[in-house]
């Protein structure tokens, strides 16, 4: 089975974040992973400081894509969350702000849907008029949905 990101997006996975920095909006995709998963919210924030600690996750165009890999899920979670405010303190690999995070937490054992999952997420997103669109819609998550879910073959 080839893996697409989008076919781990729902309604209770795309968000609205109004956090003015990093933590802040780490905070609120770590909270909704947190329910979503069932996991230890604790867990989330120790694996994500880390991960984010060994190099960041902003990958520029004003995209990032925390990711972390646990052991007690039997599927991905993929959580899009699209910044009302630009987040200057990202450290962002352009040293641009990050508008548009989409968050993964994913199981831990097979790295070959792993990275098929996260080169999904990058070759969609990778798309400046897409990123646009999706900033346009910040306090909409239905229609984030709506855009994400769009021309998935």
């Amino acid at each position: 089975m080839k893996y697409y990101f989008t076919q781990f997006v729902t309604k209770d996975s795309v968000m609205s974040l109004d956090g003015h920095n990093k933590l802040e909006v780490m905070d609120q995709l770590i909270t909704r992973a947190a329910d979503l998963t069932k996991l230890s919210r604790d867990m989330i924030f120790r694996l994500t400081w880390k991960r984010e600690q060994m190099m960041t996750t902003g990958v520029g165009g004003m995209l990032a894509l925390p990711h972390i890999r646990v052991n007690d899920i039997t599927h991905p979670f993929v959580i899009v969350g699209v910044c009302e405010n630009p987040v200057e303190d990202y450290q962002s690999q352009d040293d641009q702000p990050v508008r548009v995070i989409v968050f993964t937490v994913a199981p831990d054992e097979n790295q070959e849907n792993y990275l098929q999952l996260l080169g999904s997420i990058s070759r969609k997103l990778r798309n400046p008029a897409l990123i646009s669109e999706l900033i346009e819609n910040a306090g909409a998550p239905a229609k984030i949905l709506e855009i994400i879910q769009r021309d998935d073959a």
